[in-house]
């Protein structure tokens, strides 16, 4: 690379400088201005030569280097490669036509599942039926190229929706375009599309990105292929949804000429295993994390302190709080931290045994990709006990179609014929899984009690399996008065099945918490066995890989801005944070409006950080009112919806001073919230429904009214 050429021609300075002198000396404003002393003399020359510089720059001097757009070329598009340039196009019309594609799956995803299905789908398009499709993310291609998608391809739309009916992130360039298809009348009559959605019907606005993309779809004069359908995470029906989705699929592809094949398995990814033992592992983070503008990087961070909230009763519910230390890492009160869990000793183990690889649970894993598509889901080189201890959902729930794929490697023809029952009938597979947690390993001890699955592959083991993923938590500290201490709020679950021999589903992150607290379980299940990572300077002696998401949940700017607070459970983790800053405030001198806080739980033993709400009531008097709802307190059962709805007028009255309204807790409580403050505001301001919509919307879109919720 040369260097930047900053020498000077003095012939072109010059030739430059001589026109500009000429015209300054004949000037009649200069005439005017002639220096009345010497520093005017020396400043009126300075002027001169500044103006001059600044007039030459780039044609005299520093004149930028021929060769200076190299800086900021990509190597994979420099010129003479003109294959990998076409790959970077962001018309997806051109795409197809470039590929020799015969149709492309967009797929639109917050926590990666429909990512997943998009990537199966379209292995599954070439395998069965010699259709080449092109796997897409959103965000990588312009959204108003599909309207340039001809006849002779299709689309396929994989879309979730999640929070309050919100678009996942990389969606956000097609819901800007979608909303133009209406407003600007622009036609589509060429595209021909498939359309599935992925939500939870506990949210309010359950798949909404699903129809308002297919309904502008349909007004713009596309066709849609089949009706479109939706898969619901309510009851953990979203795996089956989806295969019976793809079923349809499968059948509109025979209707249109396609024939099927029958497959066999063809891995995407080709696993080793060396003779060698790896010595050591790092602990990290599975590679689906990738660090952004709403996400910080992933970091250890050391436990300082754990307590029980719980005053009696067979659950746990644990206050813990992180050290930041020396890190990075920095949040804002109403962030969320994502907890990085671990997989339980007893798991790894049984599903090692059950492969039959002990004796190699400890030696190299390489992993190769066979193609360009296929993204790794662990690092390497890596070990299988750290790859299934650290990087793959091993305790998560298997899919009837995969007790069906799996029955090619079956070490028994006994076992062969169970998982071929239970992969093809639906309902017998639902009614199992109702009464038993079938996870990778229970399912294949299931068909096969003692022959261990020695031909089972790996590279299928690690393609049927989820990457780890992280369990969010309402930030429950504020940044102002603790902003370098993380604290988390977790109730322990623990789910109990019918009929099961060992019917309990133990909550990974949250019991890996408890693990790692050192606390004693108040359950009467044992505490599953987590390897934890040591850390001498902590008390409690363990740290957590953790990252910091961004939240839209803050406080308003001014403090003298009423409140209205709604949880239930450990829904009231973000509300500790607001209540602390505003007694802060207050303590301070600082103005502090109204504050209305409902909480619920199930009894005065379930009561959460009730000294700290009552030392903090006592701190701003009438400022703060507590309402409480008990559902299981020995009388009627009430829960925080009940005392919204007894309350509403002065929820409405508060509204309409200015108040902000926040909600956090299940999605199902937000919604019967919602349902009541609705109901309250038609029958007060004798609105119809429509204007009871708008007028929420409208609250919704300044910021008024915020919902921090999960399925």
């Amino acid at each position: 690379m040369e260097a930047l050429n900053i020498t000077y021609d003095l012939s072109e300075l010059q030739t430059t400088i001589n026109p500009l002198l000429h015209g300054l000396q004949s000037s009649p404003i200069l005439q005017t201005l002639k220096p009345s002393s010497t520093a005017d003399g020396v400043a009126f020359l300075l002027f001169l030569l500044t103006s001059l510089g600044y007039i030459t720059r780039g044609r005299v001097w520093d004149k930028r280097d021929s060769h200076y757009h190299v800086f900021f070329e990509r190597p994979q598009v420099a010129a003479g490669d003109s294959n990998n340039a076409s790959k970077s196009t962001r018309d997806i019309s051109e795409r197809l036509q470039e590929g020799a594609y015969q149709c492309v799956i967009f797929w639109g995803s917050q926590s990666g599942t429909a990512e997943r299905f998009a990537e199966t789908l379209g292995r599954e398009c070439l395998a069965r039926f010699g259709i080449q499709a092109l796997v897409a993310d959103l965000s990588d291609f312009d959204a108003e190229s599909i309207a340039s998608i001809q006849e002779t391809h299709f689309a396929i739309f994989l879309l979730s929706t999640y929070g309050e009916g919100d678009p996942s992130d990389n969606t956000a360039g097609l819901w800007d375009w979608i909303r133009r298809v209406n407003d600007e009348g622009i036609k589509l009559d060429n595209l021909r599309y498939v359309a599935f959605g992925l939500g939870n019907s506990n949210y309010k606005y359950y798949n909404r990105v699903l129809d308002v993309v297919a309904d502008a779809l349909d007004g713009a004069g596309a066709t849609a292929l089949m009706p479109r359908q939706r898969a619901d995470d309510a009851n953990g029906a979203t795996v089956e949804d989806y295969q019976s989705w793809t079923d349809d699929v499968f059948s509109m592809f025979r209707s249109m000429g396609y024939e099927q094949k029958s497959i066999a398995y063809q891995p995407s990814i080709t696993v080793n295993v060396d003779d060698k033992v790896l010595e050591t592992t790092a602990i990290t983070t599975s590679s689906v994390h990738q660090q952004s503008t709403s996400n910080s990087s992933v970091v250890p961070l050391v436990i300082k302190s754990a307590r029980e909230l719980f005053t009696v009763g067979d659950r746990n519910c644990l206050h813990m709080e992180l050290d930041l230390g020396s890190s990075d890492l920095v949040y804002k009160t109403g962030d969320h931290i994502g907890i990085w869990p671990s997989n339980p000793e007893e798991e790894v183990n049984l599903l090692i045994d059950t492969l039959g690889m002990q004796a190699c649970r400890e030696n190299a894993l390489m992993i190769t990709s066979n193609n360009d598509t296929a993204k790794a889901k662990i690092p390497s080189p890596t070990t299988l006990d750290t790859a299934f201890r650290h990087h793959l959902e091993i305790c998560g729930t298997v899919s009837r179609k995969t007790a069906l794929d799996i029955a090619q490697f079956a070490p028994t023809p006994e076992a062969k014929a169970v998982l071929l029952e239970l992969g093809q009938n639906r309902d017998q597979y639902q009614e199992l899984t109702s009464k038993t947690h079938i996870t990778l390993a229970r399912l294949l001890r299931l068909a096969s009690p003692t022959a261990q699955w020695k031909d089972l592959p790996l590279s299928f083991v690690i393609e049927n399996l989820l990457p780890l993923q992280p369990r969010y938590y309402s930030i429950s500290s504020s940044s102002v008065i603790s902003p370098r201490r993380i604290a988390i709020t977790a109730l322990v679950v623990n789910k109990v099945l019918p009929g099961d021999a060992a019917p309990t589903i133990c909550g990974l992150t949250s019991n890996y918490l408890l693990s790692a607290s050192q606390l004693a379980s108040s359950s009467a299940i044992p505490t599953p066995t987590y390897r934890h990572v040591e850390a001498a300077e902590g008390v409690q002696g363990a740290t957590v890989l953790a990252h910091v998401r961004k939240s839209k949940f803050k406080l308003p700017i001014t403090s003298s801005t009423p409140l209205v607070l709604i949880s239930a459970g450990t829904g009231f983790a973000p509300f500790r944070a607001f209540l602390q800053e505003r007694a802060k405030l207050h303590a301070i001198g600082k103005p502090v409006g109204k504050i209305l806080l409902f909480f619920g739980c199930r009894n005065q033993n379930d009561y959460i950080y009730k000294d700290e709400i009552e030392k903090i009531q006592s701190q701003l008097g009438d400022k703060l009112e507590v309402v409480t709802a008990f559902s299981r307190n020995g009388g009627a059962k009430m829960y925080v919806q009940d005392r919204v709805g007894e309350n509403a007028a002065q929820v409405l009255e508060m509204l309409d001073a200015g108040a902000n309204m926040y909600i956090c807790g299940k999605a199902s409580m937000a919604r019967e919230v919602d349902g009541k403050l609705e109901d309250a505001v038609g029958k007060v301001k004798e609105m119809s429904e429509g204007e009871v919509k708008q007028w929420a919307d409208a609250l919704k879109k300044r910021g008024k009214w915020r919902a921090d919720v999960w399925g």
